[in-house]
């Protein structure tokens, strides 16, 4: 069973190049256009990680990443902040807010594959852990 991965940006074309990079790498997407449909879907599809633009209109990452870590059926969720070079304080920021994970664009996608592995690694040693 493959991995869903819930990539939340405005730019089109950000989110289907991500798309693509992680289909090839085995991984279902989804996209969601801003915070609000990206937390509609959270809720919804349950997907296993979350990639999140800071800059977005009608719901930005922040807002996105605190409804997302103060709900209880999505806190769980890992949530990499996808951010531009020299927002690099604003993805710290999003990291004491909750955030599992930040890389800066233009990424490598082994870098941000490598990243997703991480995380879903240490969601199952999580849920391991909670069910002894």
């Amino acid at each position: 069973m493959s991995a869903t991965v819930l990539i939340i940006d405005d730019a089109i074309h950000i989110r289907r190049l991500v798309a693509r990079m992680l289909q090839r790498a085995g991984f279902k997407t989804i996209e969601a256009e801003d915070g609000l449909q990206g937390l509609s879907f959270l809720r919804e599809k349950k997907p296993d990680v979350v990639t999140c633009d800071l800059s977005m209109p009608h719901m930005d990452g922040h807002e996105f990443l605190s409804a997302a870590k103060s709900d209880a059926a999505t806190r769980d969720t890992p949530i990499i902040i996808v951010t531009a070079l020299g927002q690099e304080d604003e993805a710290e920021m999003a990291t004491q807010m909750g955030a599992d994970a930040y890389i800066t664009k233009p990424f490598s996608s082994s870098n941000f594959i490598e990243t997703i592995h991480s995380l879903l690694e240490r969601a199952a040693l999580q849920k391991a852990e909670v069910k002894k």
